[in-house]
């Protein structure tokens, strides 16, 4: 298939992409992918330039739409001679406001899971000249109302923002961050979730056959101290409408949070 093209889009999960890339460079073919560049995608990149191919990935939203529109501001912005000292971009595929009607706010547009992993996601950004690295990024959320007037909107860092900061040559920058943006109460809930071991990646135990039976037996081994403050109102958003046993376990749940380290 790739012999028979002059180019491929790889929109394979990002984990498949590297047969796909080695059999354009063997047909010195082109290839774009809306994936952040891997380790292994970068060491084909000699081998690609010496056959004269373009290998075009982080193509996508973000990356992709993100840093297109930043690099024509730093274009701008180096033709004036300006010096950019703070830099902030949030990206998210949020759905129209009248469709957020879930108790996230929002609405998967791609694979869940790996949305949902990436979440999990340690991050590193730049603020007023500190390094910060954040293992749970949903719990660095920020809530911003100078984004929108009518919309509630929060954000929280995303990945490794640094590797863009060297990539773009923005080394004067005292604040560097490149984050995701959501509907307000999104993180909570999904940072819940981490805590109680909802997301984990673990298998499902056998006889699981609804959320609340998966949240019960993660209950088990979840740490009642280090779990979200929030968490059980999560769980509880999420489970709205559910009969009178759910009704009975979250009550349960509830007992089972410490949330005494708030005071």
């Amino acid at each position: 298939m790739v012999s028979n093209h002059d180019v491929v889009i790889s929109f394979v999960p990002p984990t498949m992409h590297m047969p796909v890339a080695k059999s354009c460079l063997k047909n010195g073919k082109h290839l774009t992918t809306s994936s952040y560049i891997s380790p292994e995608m970068e060491a084909l990149d000699a081998d690609v330039k010496k056959k004269g191919l373009i290998f075009l990935n982080e193509s996508g939203l973000d990356p992709g739409i993100d840093i297109m529109s930043t690099i024509k501001v730093l274009d701008e912005a180096k033709h004036h001679g300006w010096k950019i000292v703070a830099y902030e971009s949030y990206c998210g595929g949020l759905p129209v406001a009248e469709q957020a009607d879930n108790p996230l706010g929002y609405k998967f547009s791609w694979n869940p899971g790996a949305a949902i992993k990436a979440s999990k996601n340690k991050s590193i950004f730049l603020k007023n000249k500190k390094r910060m690295e954040v293992d749970e990024p949903l719990k660095c959320v920020e809530d911003r109302d100078d984004i929108s007037v009518a919309m509630k909107l929060e954000v929280y860092p995303n990945r490794n923002s640094l590797t863009f900061m060297d990539k773009w040559k923005m080394n004067d920058c005292e604040t560097f961050i490149r984050g995701t943006i959501r509907f307000k109460g999104f993180s909570y809930i999904i940072s819940a979730f981490h805590d109680l071991g909802l997301t984990s990646d673990l298998p499902v135990p056998s006889g699981v056959k609804t959320l609340r039976d998966l949240a019960e037996s993660r209950l088990k081994d979840a740490c009642p101290s280090k779990a979200h403050p929030l968490a059980a109102e999560a769980l509880n958003q999420v489970m709205m409408g559910v009969d009178k046993d759910d009704e009975v376990f979250i009550k349960k749940f509830l007992s089972k949070v410490d949330l005494s380290y708030m005071k």
